[in-house]
């Protein structure tokens, strides 16, 4: 199919259904070929389809000269922008296992070295407790009843009067939150208090 889409951007941009239908059954094929190059194929067809998604609601304000070089440098950067996020993910899987062998090693050790994992715990206990209390305050106690006083989800519902999924949600944002707040001390919090 040979489409004219100098004629057709206008169509487009007026929201011209059956126009983008013709748009993207000529653009799909060759886009997701491209995304190929870069990422597995189902990775490649949510790349694209986000691109299709993305432009039908920015179709007004996309100004492209050339649809074609603008249409395929947006996939190139959302592939990359992937491979960037898949990297950081690959880069803190590694920095956990990393976390988790030191903390077999000091396991390992003998008993005068347990002095030394109570002072480091008992300062990291400190500087998590003043990340823990910029949260809310219901997320903040259900943190602390989870990871602080080891109560299980259930547990924590009945005692704060409200549902096992809602402190589950809590739970979700406080580590978020840590995550961010800690930085590289996530890792030592992960270690003694098994967050994750």
């Amino acid at each position: 199919m040979h489409l004219s889409f100098e004629v057709n951007i206008d169509k487009l941009k007026q929201g011209d259904l059956e126009t983008f239908r013709h748009f993207f059954l000529y653009f799909y094929p060759k886009l997701k070929a491209f995304a190929c190059r870069f990422v597995d194929e189902d990775t490649a067809e949510d790349i694209v389809q986000e691109v299709f998604a993305s432009y039908w609601e920015q179709k007004k304000k996309i100004q492209a000269e050339n649809i074609h070089s603008f249409l395929f440098k947006w996939i190139q950067n959302k592939c990359f922008n992937h491979l960037k996020r898949q990297m950081i993910a690959e880069e803190y899987e590694v920095r956990i296992r990393i976390a988790e062998a030191r903390m077999a090693f000091l396991d390992q050790m003998n008993d005068n070295n347990d002095v030394f994992k109570q002072i480091v715990s008992h300062d990291l206990r400190e500087v998590i407790e003043e990340s823990v209390n910029k949260l809310p305050p219901k997320c903040a106690e259900a943190f602390r009843l989870r990871y602080f006083q080891d109560m299980a989800y259930k547990e924590i519902a009945q005692e704060t009067g409200v549902s096992q999924r809602t402190i589950e949600g809590y739970i979700r944002q406080a580590i978020r939150f840590l995550r961010n707040d800690l930085g590289d001390l996530f890792i030592l919090t992960f270690m003694f208090y098994n967050i994750f």
